[in-house]
């Protein structure tokens, strides 16, 4: 803000959190591959449990549950988010691990740049890469909302946030 000046703006384009980090959601993991070995070679399954014990800015909280004969994990959308963000990254699996993702939703980015005094520019959203989803989600990871097992959206995959002086 220091540095703008007056009328200045700054603009931001990344990965973005979810609006309500601590909402449970259920899991579902694709389990085809191998449970032990190269990160490559695992499951989506077998991977999340990697995550958990290497996943470096925070410890994921999950709980194994069974629910109408699924395997599911039950965590908060935000550790949900953190690892679907994450689990094809197998090429720089350890660099993916230091980084989280998640840590802003995007109305706590507007927030925190509102407080230091700049003005959201109309336009700025959060929004879904529909690549993304189709490419790098689906048929890998499945969220439910309940214990129903109706689906769940996944979170926001992006935003692009701008904000004047």
């Amino acid at each position: 803000y220091k540095q703008l000046a007056f009328h200045g703006r700054i603009i931001i384009r990344d990965v973005v959190g979810p609006e309500n980090p601590n909402e449970i959601v259920y899991m579902e993991l694709n389990k085809n591959g191998k449970s032990t070995g190269d990160i490559k070679d695992l499951s989506i399954y077998a991977r999340f449990f990697r995550f958990v014990n290497e996943f470096k800015p925070t410890k994921i909280k999950y709980k194994k549950v069974k629910i109408k004969g699924k395997e599911l994990i039950q965590l908060s959308i935000k550790d949900a988010y953190e690892f679907i963000a994450k689990m094809n990254y197998v090429d720089n699996w350890d660099s993916e691990l230091h980084e989280e993702f998640g840590f802003y939703s995007f109305s706590r980015w507007k927030k925190e740049l509102e407080k230091v005094g700049f003005k959201i520019v109309p336009g700025s959203k959060s929004f879904i890469n529909n690549y993304i989803i189709e490419n790098m989600y689906k048929g890998k990871a499945t969220l439910y909302k309940n214990k129903n097992l109706d689906l769940a959206d996944y979170p926001p995959t992006n935003m692009i946030l701008a904000a004047e002086k």
